[in-house]
């Protein structure tokens, strides 16, 4: 049913953004398509419309008039994909073909950004209790599906390089490894590493220290005194050192940043806050308040993964592999976003029109998307129950 029509031009269509969505995704993403008529490029189809419009597979499936019946995409798509580990090799292999050749070229360090998030699940485990998380209450649950990732900025283009299905019990450490692996192996330096403050941990800083990586690490507040709170004793943002202590991985001391601001009544908040980094590598000039620029500015921690949830298909699916692939999808999609979005930069610096009018968003370009599948499988009509109901 899909023919690929492949145009290159300095206008971006629809149809050449879902063309690049399946021809990015297609060769790697391991499908074992038997007896059925459904191809590979339309399930990635009805994915790409779903993640589109955060919607589940099934309300793809009954929206889309000439797309696959839900019943028997899912029962398809259930029995096509290899096990979770091996899915988790393919879309890291898709990560990496997205990254930048130069990137990749080793011969520049850059930033990274190390992230966890966790997708409130409601229901039991699927087959192993070791898929779902638990962690502090959101959403009504303290059942999570847990995921790691680590990014890369260039030019203040966030790329996604790395995914990572964490599983319960599973140390902070452990995590950053194999996403510090990850990066050697695709060839990536690290200039300095941003991580989210689920890491700030013993064996992490530990594992941090040994590698000799320059980074810096949001240290968490908990209780209402003592403990880190005792840094907070002063008039002014200052340096110093911080001593971790736990009974089971002994003390750590550690070079810390401490910053004050001061809200000056944003996002509803007055007076004076405090915030503590853990941080090794810096340079002596570098300022405490540098610090915090650094962490929010230059990064925004936590904006891939807003963006990721934005255009995240959702599903009422127990399979962790279903619901890894559709975390995937989304990420996948978003580096889409960030290499258009760097093209038409490109294409259109000496353009004489405006550069506004032509700015790409996320939104924008997934409903290209959408648009071009409804093309391809048009929309189906809907059936009123009631007869005396009219539109004119």
């Amino acid at each position: 049913m899909f023919k690929p029509a492949i145009k290159n031009n300095r206008i971006l269509r629809s149809q050449q953004v879902l063309n690049a969505l399946i021809r990015t995704v297609r060769p790697y993403l391991p499908l074992d398509l038997q007896k059925t008529r459904i191809s590979a490029e339309d399930i990635i189809a009805v994915l790409g419309y779903a993640s589109a419009n955060r919607i589940s597979m099934d309300a793809a499936c009954h929206e889309l008039k000439e797309a696959p019946s839900a019943n028997r995409l899912r029962e398809v798509l259930a029995k096509a994909l290899p096990d979770r580990a091996s899915l988790q090799r393919a879309l890291n292999t898709i990560l990496r073909a997205q990254t930048p050749h130069f990137v990749k070229k080793g011969k520049r360090a850059y930033y990274v950004a190390i992230d966890l998030t966790l997708i409130p699940y409601h229901g039991e485990c699927y087959e192993d209790e070791k898929e779902i998380m638990r962690s502090q209450a959101k959403s009504g649950t303290t059942h999570f599906h847990g995921y790691a990732t680590v990014s890369i900025v260039h030019d203040n283009q966030r790329y996604v390089v790395a995914l990572r299905f964490v599983e319960k019990g599973e140390s902070m450490k452990d995590i950053v490894v194999w996403l510090l692996n990850r990066l050697k192996t695709i060839g990536i330096r690290i200039k300095r590493a941003y991580f989210d403050k689920g890491f700030c941990a013993i064996p992490v800083l530990k594992t941090l220290q040994r590698r000799k990586l320059s980074f810096i690490i949001p240290i968490p507040v908990r209780g209402k005194s003592g403990g880190v709170r005792k840094l907070f004793d002063a008039s002014a943002s200052y340096k110093t050192t911080y001593t971790f202590n736990s009974p089971k991985h002994g003390e750590l001391e550690v070079q810390a940043v401490v910053v004050q601001k001061y809200s000056k009544g944003r996002y509803k908040r007055k007076g004076a806050r405090w915030f503590a980094y853990s941080v090794a590598g810096l340079s002596k000039s570098v300022e405490p308040h540098q610090v915090f620029e650094m962490y929010r500015q230059r990064f925004g921690i936590e904006s891939s993964y807003r963006q990721m949830n934005q255009v995240r298909a959702r599903t009422t699916s127990q399979n962790p592999v279903i619901r890894l692939l559709l975390v995937g999808l989304a990420f996948i999609m978003f580096n889409l976003y960030i290499a258009n979005r760097q093209h038409i930069a490109i294409c259109l610096k000496n353009s004489a029109k405006p550069f506004s009018k032509f700015w790409l968003t996320l939104r924008r370009l997934v409903r290209m998307i959408a648009r071009a599948v409804e093309d391809l499988f048009d929309l189906a009509d809907v059936v009123l129950r009631h007869a005396h109901f009219a539109l004119s």
